[in-house]
């Protein structure tokens, strides 16, 4: 049937073939009729298209943008001297970008116990903006010190108090924040995020905070 359609419609546009499409004859036009509606009967999704065209997606730029500024920072999104890593290496990533706001230590709260449950996960932490005596208490004494300096030090609990309660020796603290440079304040620039907190997973950025069921669901990707 979409053979015989296609020839009368070539036969239409050829002038060599001289079928006139607005002087058809009555047979013609019953031909062509014919044609037409056994094309939609083997192919009725033509009619879908035809009263239903695809509404462009006004955020497909947007998108696309963000995949191309991910593409260029790609070495910088990887983990980096002063980002607190958690979880093994060669799974599935989170990056997130935490700061010490409220939003970010409620995003850090859901990132912790996701991690109790799926230990496969590697979480990376950027800073954002500069926390390098967080930092260096993660790298010293490990992911539980780490999360519990985020929450004290964002209630703005004096360092040398934080360490006494936990037994941390203060001069390597101090020491260690003085190496690193935990700012990612440019790197957020470069990918065009506003304010933390905000996660990379899969090729996405997404703001924060995010439900721990819709992380689950973007690694599932």
């Amino acid at each position: 049937m979409i053979k015989h359609l296609a020839a009368t419609l070539m036969m239409a546009a050829s002038p060599a073939l001289a079928l006139d499409m607005t002087h058809l004859s009555d047979t013609e036009r019953a031909i062509m009729g014919e044609e037409i509606r056994a094309l939609l009967i083997e192919e009725p999704e033509l009619i879908d298209r035809a009263m239903n065209p695809p509404i462009p997606d006004p955020t497909a730029f947007y998108i696309e943008e963000d995949q191309r500024r991910m593409a260029e920072q790609a070495d910088r999104i990887a983990a980096q001297p002063g980002d607190m890593v958690i979880g093994p290496s060669g799974g599935p990533t989170i990056t997130a970008f935490l700061g010490p706001d409220p939003q970010s230590i409620e995003l850090a709260h859901t990132l912790r116990a996701l991690l109790a449950e799926t230990p496969e996960v590697s979480l990376t932490i950027k800073h954002w903006p500069a926390a390098n005596t967080l930092a260096a208490i993660g790298q010293l004494h490990g992911p539980d010190a780490y999360w519990a300096a985020m929450d004290a030090l964002a209630q703005n609990t004096p360092l040398e108090t934080l360490a006494a309660q936990n037994g941390w020796p203060l001069p390597p603290i101090t020491e260690r924040a003085a190496q690193l440079d935990t700012d990612r304040s440019a790197l957020a620039a470069a990918l065009d995020l506003d304010r933390p907190p905000m996660l990379h997973i899969n090729g996405l950025l997404v703001r924060g905070p995010v439900p721990e069921i819709a992380i689950r669901k973007y690694l599932s990707r």
